[in-house]
Formats: structure tokens, C-alpha cells, sequence
């Protein structure tokens, strides 16, 4: 299969690029776009590119090729500079603490030609990737306590691990109905909560009710329940399927 081109894109405003500073993989094609009302260049500091003036709505590309820091900035407007950082590998920054001794995914792209990479943790772990054709890729690691990684190279990125606490109260709102109250410590506001059942006729814990914590990192689950089942609410990644954390089980449902 062949490898598709890697684009990436930075967007000129009023007094700066954004972001400022960029990692990507060697062959990568970076587009800028002028969404300012002033005009703009995208000049390389050593002259080896430049934009010409760019309207609003202007785009221009550029494709680098060998690993390396490449400064560039606008020559119509001083202190208006940008950086575009060029590897063999890139991981892409984690959104979420992770939890200890939890399993954690960890993504990324490679340059074409890479078919094997490795990631490394300054804990002294060493992981396998698996490489797909499109040169992206994907790991697991397990953190025992907040851990840096690194690939080939690659800038680091920081896995946050913190050990949170699902704590719930169920309230009977009538018969078959329930309100489920969860809070999770330390705050984590936004992350995914997962209202789950042990089913039989699932073989094990099934999904039920998903949601996100509010500002105060607690939300409210409502849920109607006939026959009886264990339950428990878990702390997720975003996928809503990676467990973080897992709460006390419960029972909800009168028969």
C-alpha cells in the first residue's frame, strides 16, 4: 500500500501563527492559511522559502523533507515568528491523565520507509508499536507513576498519572428508576464516566450509560433498571472503554 502524504496546518492570525510551533514527520506537507485581516508571508529564516504577501483566506504549502528545526516568519510584521520541528517519529500529546499500573494507548505517525518503532519511558520501560501502511501507529504502555516517553526522535510528551477515586450514591427515584450520583477525586472535569452492568447475557460488565463530569468533576446518572444487576461506575479515556478508575459495585433494579 502506499503511504498517503502527511498534511498538516497552521492558521495566521492577527499577530502570530498558531500554533507557533509544530512536530511533524519527515514528507510532511505543512499548509498555512491567512485568516487574518492583514496581510501576511511565511518566509523561512534561511530564504530557502517564502510565501509572498497573502490576503485573507490566502493559503501557501510547503513540504519538508530532512529531520530537523526550521524557523520561519513574516516579513511585514516584526516579532511574528513560527517553527516547524521535523522527525522520524512524532507521538502525539496525551489529552488525559492516566492512572497507575492502567493501561494507557499512546499514538503517532512515522516517516515513510519506518515499519518497527519502539517507545521508550524514562521509568527504563521499552514498548512495541504496531506501524499501520499509513505510517501512523499505536502503543500501550502501563505507567506506574507520571512517566515521559519518547520514540526514535521524537519530542517527549508526558503521560499525567494520577490514582482518582470513583465515589457514587444511588437514590430510588421510584420502583424502577435511579439516580445514580458519581464524583471523582482528584477533579478531573470533562473526563467520561460509564455507567456499567454485569450481565449474564453479555458475559461480564456491559456499557450502559455514558457521561461527563461537570465543572464541580460530578454528574448524575439516571438510569432505569427492572430486574436486578450488579452495577458500577468507571472513569474512562475518552473512548469510553480504557478504565482509569472503577467504583464500589452496587446493585440497582427490585427483582
Amino acid at each position: 500500500m502506499i503511504m498517503a502524504a502527511a498534511m498538516a496546518a497552521v492558521s495566521i492570525g492577527y499577530a502570530n501563527y498558531e500554533p507557533p510551533r509544530l512536530d511533524v514527520v519527515s514528507g510532511t506537507t505543512v499548509q498555512w492559511t491567512n485568516e487574518s485581516v492583514r496581510r501576511h508571508t511565511v518566509t523561512a529564516d534561511d530564504g530557502s522559502y517564502d510565501s509572498g504577501s497573502l490576503n485573507n483566506t490566502d493559503s501557501y504549502e510547503h513540504t519538508y523533507g530532512a529531520p530537523g528545526t526550521y524557523g520561519y516568519y513574516c516579513r511585514l510584521h516584526a516579532g511574528i515568528v513560527g517553527e516547524i520541528d521535523v522527525h522520524d517519529a512524532v507521538i502525539d500529546a496525551p489529552s488525559t491523565p492516566g492512572s497507575p499500573n492502567r493501561a494507557y494507548p499512546l499514538h503517532g505517525e512515522v516517516a515513510a520507509g519506518i515499519h518497527t518503532l519502539t517507545v521508550e519511558g524514562d521509568d527504563g520501560s521499552s514498548t512495541p508499536a504496531t506501524v499501520a501502511d499509513d505510517g501512523t501507529w499505536s502503543a500501550t504502555v502501563v505507567p506506574r507513576t507520571t512517566t515521559t516517553y519518547h520514540a526514535l526522535d521524537s519530542a517527549p510528551v508526558t503521560v499525567l498519572v494520577l490514582d482518582r477515586k470513583v465515589t457514587t450514591h444511588t437514590r430510588a427515584l421510584s420502583r424502577h428508576r435511579y439516580a445514580v450520583s458519581v464524583s471523582v477525586t482528584p477533579a478531573s472535569p470533562g473526563a467520561t464516566v460509564v455507567l456499567q452492568l454485569n450481565l449474564r447475557e453479555r458475559f461480564g460488565w456491559w456499557p450502559e450509560i455514558t457521561r461527563r463530569l461537570g465543572k464541580g468533576s460530578t454528574t448524575v446518572i439516571h438510569a432505569v433498571r427492572h430486574a436486578r444487576a450488579r452495577a458500577r461506575v468507571v472513569l474512562t479515556l475518552p473512548d469510553g472503554a480504557t478504565i482509569l478508575a472503577t467504583s464500589r459495585v452496587f446493585t440497582l433494579g427490585s427483582r
